[in-house]
């Protein structure tokens, strides 16, 4: 569902505690107590109709479109590795039918993508022997199969990661429509407390206010390589300034944050046995943001981790700084256009002035 649909109901669960809390301060108000069992059934009715028409961010947001990344750079690095190995055997036919190139997944329907995904399983599965546990080993296969299982069990379409909304009932958005008239009557019938309980009043009309949209169904994808080997790299530690979430690379290198504001941000990341690397990344909404970030092997000193710090500590302030200065300019630029509507407005000279 789309942010701001989801915010409607966190609405109106944060409203339904609130008056169960304070069921004291209304009792004996008829028409206020038959308007909260209202509330509560409408509420209630559009839950329902939200699961019923599976509207919910699982699928829908990042998180279809990021296990589809993962899987298909996993599959890629498999059969890459096996195609090795049956080349070397001079077995041409058993090495074609697989594919080490990502795109050859990741571009498909999410229903090809997953048929073909299950094919190249079964190859390596059935030649596992052959292939042998240097070039590809029974647990890499388990794990694989797991991942397909969790892509092709996602509700959703990954193509609508970035449409702007999924796909909803028309019976689930008339529900959520009778609920926000629900918390207009709320408002309406609550004004009587105003002035009787006024801690009570601010209270429920806190409740009342639908939540702010931060979240934003912006995937930001990095792809994590040896600079050396360019091999892929699993086990990265992750870092980005625009998210709480801290992640690992899996290993097919790949090292997903799922839901991450626009703008500039600072992305940090650390290996044993590699040099730590600062990243500036621009993030762009309406899209998924892929990165490629190569890391240089070696062992970090005192005196590069000393450096780290120092580097990231401005990386921070610059990214901050830009912050405020595109707040500054829409502030500077909503007081102009305040100024000159006012500017605008004719000043009526009051009857008789002479």
């Amino acid at each position: 569902m789309t942010n701001e649909i989801q915010a409607r109901m966190t609405r109106n669960a944060s409203l339904i505690t609130f008056v169960d809390d304070n069921a004291g301060k209304y009792a004996g108000n008829v028409a206020f107590e038959a308007l909260v069992v209202k509330v509560k059934a409408d509420s209630a009715k559009a839950v329902t109709a939200s699961i019923v028409a599976a509207a919910d961010n699982t699928g829908y947001s990042a998180d279809k479109m990021t296990k589809k990344v993962e899987v298909c750079a996993e599959a890629a690095e498999l059969c890459a590795s096996s195609i090795v190995k049956l080349d070397l055997l001079d077995n041409q036919t058993l090495s074609r039918s697989l594919n080490g190139t990502e795109s050859y997944y990741f571009k498909q329907s999410d229903a090809l993508c997953g048929s073909r995904l299950m094919a190249v399983y079964n190859v390596m599965q059935t030649n596992l022997v052959l292939i042998t546990a240097d070039y590809l080993t029974a647990p890499q296969l388990v794990d694989f199969l797991a991942n397909i299982t969790k892509f092709t069990g996602l509700s959703g379409s990954s193509s609508l990661v970035n449409g702007g909304t999924s796909v909803l009932t028309q019976a689930f958005l008339d529900d959520m429509k009778v609920t926000n008239e629900n918390v207009l009557t709320v408002k309406l019938l609550a004004k009587k407390y105003k002035k009787s309980d006024v801690s009570f009043y601010n209270l429920l009309m806190k409740a009342c206010k639908i939540p702010a949209i931060t979240v934003r169904h912006t995937p930001v994808i990095f792809n994590l390589i040896n600079t050396e080997s360019k091999a892929v790299l699993a086990g990265v530690e992750g870092t980005l300034s625009k998210s709480k979430e801290v992640v690992f690379s899996n290993v097919g290198g790949v090292l997903p944050y799922r839901t991450v504001l626009a703008g500039a941000a600072v992305a940090t990341f650390k290996k044993v046995g590699f040099i730590t690397k600062i990243v500036a990344v621009d993030i762009v909404r309406g899209r998924t943001n892929t990165f490629s970030v190569e890391l240089v092997p070696g062992v970090m000193t005192a005196e590069m981790e000393a450096a780290i710090k120092v580097t990231l500590a401005q990386a921070i302030a610059d990214e901050k700084a830009i912050i405020a200065a595109k707040a500054k300019v829409r502030k500077e630029a909503k007081t102009a256009a305040k100024l000159a509507a006012a500017q605008a407005v004719e000043i009526v000279p009051e009857e008789g002035a002479g």
